[in-house]
């Protein structure tokens, strides 16, 4: 697999520029200066430093006002985002033909009555895990309760929710956040010994925040076609920035009310997990195993937060309900404060985020 395109870029700070080529033999060089560079992008010290370092994307940069780029254009940092977190930070780029899962069942459903080593076997080669009937239908039904009176009391801009614009130009709810904060039925979902279980698989030291990274959230699948970041095209969870920080760290999806094509359901990239997919992968990889996950009230669904995945559309009615519950690293606490999030620029610039995600063909 070769890249789309990949012109000499360069990158300029106060202190420094230098410019990155790709070679016949498919390596990076670096040569200080712009000179004969299609792209030239501007940026601070520490803005250069938090890409570098996988604290920030170039992303979320663009979304901050941080970056400019001139001449060329944001597609041509886009394609060239793999190649340089390769080089600076040893992250590999996904290719399918390195990826054996031929072991694995992907459509399997694991229940609780599955071992902890058989459950981490499947979820630390495949980047996900299915659960089956983890909670209860009264469980389910007095969580939906819940967010019900959640979201008649929520107003777009007041921090503690995402809207986008529906086909009749409404403000539409699409996402609670810190939901844990408001309502103790949901608290007791966080803090259940079952979710305590699934989300520590990786690692026993992960923990679930309820006052920082978005808390627990809630997503509320809209129908039809919406402007903003509901129905969300592929994407790793660390697109906006944290990998350094964050990853790896696995995500809980408590199925609320269940999920299929007409109420928009998951669709991931299994085996995809810690590495990055070059930019547009999905119109020029070839061999690519993408998985839909349908789900019964009550299910689990767990992903590792970098794994490949997408919230398309739905086909119909939409309206599926999910209770994300993320299990963090402890530096997490060291870096990232109470109220705020990585997603807190995309939330507050969903119409540009989306934007950007969706490039022309």
């Amino acid at each position: 697999m070769s890249p789309l395109s990949l012109d000499p870029i360069a990158f300029q700070t106060p202190s420094a520029a230098r410019t990155y080529r790709w070679e016949h033999d498919g390596s990076v060089s670096e040569t200080d200066g712009v000179e004969g560079a299609a792209t030239v992008v501007s940026l601070s010290d520490e803005a250069w430093a938090d890409m570098t370092g996988q604290i920030r994307t170039f992303i979320n940069l663009q979304l901050s006002g941080e970056l400019t780029i001139d001449p060329g254009h944001f597609d041509q940092l886009a394609q060239w985002d793999p190649q340089l977190r390769l080089l600076h930070a040893d992250i590999p780029i996904y290719d399918p033909a390195a990826v054996d899962l031929s072991a694995f069942d992907l459509e399997r459903v694991f229940t609780l009555d599955d071992s902890d080593d058989d459950l981490r076997a499947f979820f630390t080669a495949t980047g996900f895990l299915h659960v089956g009937g983890v909670f209860s239908e009264a469980e389910m039904a007095a969580a939906n309760a819940e967010v019900d009176r959640l979201s008649v009391a929520a107003k777009p801009d007041d921090n503690q929710s995402w809207w986008v614009t529906d086909e009749q130009d409404n403000a539409v709810l699409c996402r609670l956040i810190y939901t844990t904060q408001r309502s103790d039925v949901l608290a007791a979902l966080q803090c259940d010994p079952r979710t305590e279980r699934l989300g520590t698989l990786l690692d026993r030291q992960l923990r679930s925040p309820a006052d920082r990274m978005e808390g627990a959230s809630v997503l509320i699948k809209v129908p039809g076609r919406t402007r903003g970041l509901s129905n969300i095209p592929w994407h790793q969870d660390c697109g906006m920035g944290g990998h350094a920080i964050i990853c790896p760290s696995t995500a809980i999806g408590i199925q609320l009310n269940g999920s299929s094509p007409d109420t928009g359901h998951l669709r991931l990239v299994p085996g995809s997990h810690g590495q990055t997919l070059p930019y547009l992968w999905e119109r020029q990889l070839h061999g690519v195993p993408v998985l839909a996950v349908n789900t019964e009230p009550g299910d689990v669904v767990l992903h590792v937060t970098d794994l490949m995945h997408a919230s398309p559309e739905p086909t119909a009615g939409g309206g599926r309900r999910t209770m994300y519950v993320d299990f963090y690293p402890p530096a997490l606490w060291d870096r990232v404060g109470p109220g705020e999030a990585f997603n807190d620029v995309v939330r507050s610039r969903t119409q540009e985020a989306a934007a950007l995600r969706t490039p022309a063909p």
